[in-house]
């Protein structure tokens, strides 16, 4: 059984998802967002007490990218990448480094601009912002006339497009791309693993929480993003 390390509803999210397509035995570990120091595994499992993270024997995976792809190699039956040497695998790859390294660190700069700055923070999220609407139209423009990220092949890349592309809900009014990202946020969002995965987060199908107040079914003082 895997050792899953987790705070519900955060980015930890769209590996729950990848678990539950897989559909193996997992045990999530819910990490106090507040005090992360606790349980001390998961320190040993990642320096940076990050979520999310993995234990799986003695392979210790740290990084939502790197544990997506960890996932999706481990058990290739659930077909949840192209395997090595099929056409559409450079695709793939450059799918979830993209999502890696520059559209889940966007949403930091607008999420928490105050970790960018010792000034006024409103200029880091305008930026932030101004920078998603050229990400989205790129990405509407990958996903026109497409079924999955890849192609006709359901992968792990369309989970990690899911979460980061839900998190736009966080700001009433915003919109990523247009009719072919939401058609595809739609498409992802119709998986009974991933509605799973929601109900075991806690989240509506906006992915935002039913209970902002609780994490893992515990109360967390948490502060309130404030997109203003």
């Amino acid at each position: 059984m895997l050792d899953f390390y987790q705070i519900t509803g955060s980015t930890s999210f769209a590996v729950r998802c990848a678990l539950e397509e897989i559909g193996v035995s997992y045990q999530p570990i819910d990490i106090e967002p507040f005090d992360r120091s606790r349980p001390a595994s998961f320190a040993q499992v990642n320096p940076w007490r990050r979520v999310p993270a993995i234990c799986d024997g003695e392979a210790e995976v740290y990084e939502t990218g790197a544990c997506l792809l960890y996932l999706a190699e481990r058990f290739p039956a659930a077909g949840l990448e192209p395997p090595p040497g099929d056409p559409s695998r450079g695709a793939y790859l450059r799918w979830l480094v993209w999502l890696s390294d520059t559209f889940r660190p966007l949403w930091e700069r607008i999420m928490a601009p105050q970790f960018f700055t010792t000034g006024d923070t409103a200029g880091v999220r305008a930026k932030g912002l101004e920078e998603l609407e050229e990400l989205g139209a790129v990405l509407e423009a990958d996903l026109r006339g497409r079924t999955w990220c890849v192609g006709d092949r359901f992968t792990v890349a369309d989970i990690y497009v899911y979460m980061l592309v839900g998190w736009q809900h966080y700001k009433p009014g915003l919109r990523i791309g247009g009719d072919a990202v939401e058609e595809h946020y739609a498409r992802v969002g119709e998986r009974p693993a991933i509605a799973r995965a929601r109900d075991l987060d806690d989240l509506d199908e906006r992915l935002l929480r039913h209970h902002p107040e609780l994490r893992g079914g515990r109360p967390v003082d948490a502060p309130v993003v404030d997109f203003r």
